[in-house]
């Protein structure tokens, strides 16, 4: 493993650092401490680089739901705090732009869990880029957003998850494509049009350790829940790695903490056998 990718806020809107700019965080806990500044400092111990995700649906934050701009304002200022306060960041993996994208699905299932079956449609995927580009990037203000990471850390990498939908369809602007579950080998597009250039685009194929899922979401959980045993075998994780190598593509393997913090048995049972 070469890094790991930290949830520091998800659709709930929690923080696991003790941002400014809402009550809603590890600082209004008995905790009171910076989950991100632990596991960021514990990273780095390890030679591990250290990738944000980062929700822009929030279920609390209230200008979420009733004024664009004022969001856009509030997770920039989220977004600096992350950037220019725990030093080189490599990754920013945005989700949950579905919230803000009414137009350019071809099914209402795709925006309600994971879809499995993809439609062959001709052209399929450059009709949702433009759909994206119509709506979605302007209601986040995705071009503005990009910029601004850049002019904090030039280096960083901008994702944005396009959901098992559309695994590696680029929603633009980004450096990197998400591949969420694409854990079969099949032919991807690496080189997109942005801009009037052709660019490289590499991707980033994610996938859950449990593989006992729910009827959202069949092919494994990317939470906790506590009668949730199933773990993928060693064998198994080493058929994604290959099917990665294939695909040029790193893999990011997701493991969801139990509700004491620590991590699944299970999952550190064979996490460790990988290097065996």
């Amino acid at each position: 493993m070469k890094y790991i990718v930290l949830i520091t806020k998800h659709h709930d809107g929690f923080c696991l650092w003790p941002t400014q700019h809402t009550d809603y965080s590890v600082k209004s806990t008995p905790y009171k401490g910076d989950l991100v500044k632990e596991v960021v400092q514990s990273a780095r111990k390890h030679d591990l680089k250290v990738g944000f995700y980062y929700s822009l649906w929030d279920r609390h934050e209230k200008s979420h739901d009733t004024h664009d701009w004022a969001y856009v304002a509030f997770m920039k200022k989220q977004l600096e705090e992350l950037l220019t306060g725990y030093g080189e960041i490599i990754e920013v993996w945005f989700d949950g732009f579905w919230k803000k994208q009414k137009s350019g699905w071809t099914k209402k299932e795709e925006i309600s869990g994971e879809v499995i079956a993809r439609d062959t449609q001709a052209n399929r995927d450059e009709t949702f880029i433009q759909a994206w580009r119509t709506e979605g990037a302007y209601r986040w203000q995705m071009d503005h957003v990009y910029q601004f990471i850049k002019s904090l850390q030039p280096d960083c990498l901008v994702m944005n998850n396009s959901t098992t939908a559309y695994p590696g369809v680029p929603l633009h602007p980004v450096d990197i494509r998400s591949g969420e579950k694409y854990t079969k080998a099949k032919e991807d597009k690496k080189v997109w049009n942005w801009l009037g250039k052709d660019l490289y685009l590499p991707m980033q194929i994610e996938t859950t350790l449990s593989i006992k899922g729910t009827s959202q979401f069949p092919s494994g959980n990317w939470f906790w829940h506590e009668s949730d045993h199933s773990v993928a075998s060693k064998e198994q994780i080493l058929k994604w790695k290959r099917v990665a190598e294939k695909m040029q593509a790193n893999l990011l393997l997701n493991v969801g903490p139990m509700a004491n913090g620590k991590l699944r048995p299970e999952d550190e049972k064979v996490l460790l056998s990988l290097g065996r």
